[in-house]
């Protein structure tokens, strides 16, 4: 279920017995991003015990920050979420992650994930303007490492969070999460239909089985 509202999927699953997937409930959670981005990950550099994440942007609105932070530190993770004041939670810490509102140290980080602003969520003027945002917070080339690799959940607006030789440069993993997130939810699917049950392999026939013996099975 993806639902504009907070807590909603965790609602669902209380009136059924049937599984629930979040997909998305307001600016609360976004498991199944997050799952998509720590194998988009692994997929890229191995373990992650110890990279050093920087979640860069709207923090505040956003359902994936929350959800990647949770995912990222599990998995051994370093995290710094930064940006304005106005875009970060009040007491984020407390998640486990530090806190920057400039990117002076961006340069330490081994990925970078920038967020975009979420401008549907928000009911006031977080930032004096997009313009002046993408002067202090833009991920650009000059910004980035030559081993740094930049993420984004995506809809990507071009020249604010992120600049166009960035998106389509070769530190980026955009692509690589699209399919990812092909990937990862088709196997939470299977998790879901089919039981936690996986069908015998193949390679159970022996070798003596009769040519009669219906594949799969012995004679």
């Amino acid at each position: 279920i993806r639902s504009p509202e907070a807590g909603a999927a965790a609602l669902v699953a209380g009136w059924t017995e049937a599984a629930v997937v979040n997909a998305g409930d307001g600016k609360h959670e976004h498991p199944s991003q997050a799952l998509l981005d720590v194998y988009t990950l692994i997929d890229h550099v191995g373990p992650l015990d110890g990279k050093r994440i920087w979640i860069v942007g709207d923090v505040a609105h956003s359902r994936v920050a929350r959800s990647c932070i949770r995912a990222f530190l599990t998995m051994g993770a370093e995290i710094t979420v930064a940006g304005p004041p106005t875009l970060i939670p009040r007491g984020i810490e407390a998640l486990g992650c530090d806190v920057a509102y400039d990117l002076d140290g961006l340069g330490e980080a081994d990925v970078v994930y920038a967020l975009r602003m979420q401008r549907e969520r928000m009911r006031q003027a977080f930032v004096p303007s997009l313009r002046e945002y993408a002067v202090n917070y833009q991920i650009d080339a000059r910004r980035l490492g030559p081993r740094q690799l930049v993420m984004h959940p995506g809809p990507v607006n071009r020249g604010v969070e992120l600049a166009a030789d960035v998106i389509d440069g070769p530190a980026s993993l955009i692509t690589a999460q699209v399919a990812s997130g092909l990937l990862v939810r088709m196997a939470i699917l299977y998790e879901i239909l089919a039981g936690g049950e996986r069908p015998r392999p193949l390679s159970t026939v022996r070798p003596e089985a009769s040519e009669d013996a219906p594949i799969g099975e012995p004679a």
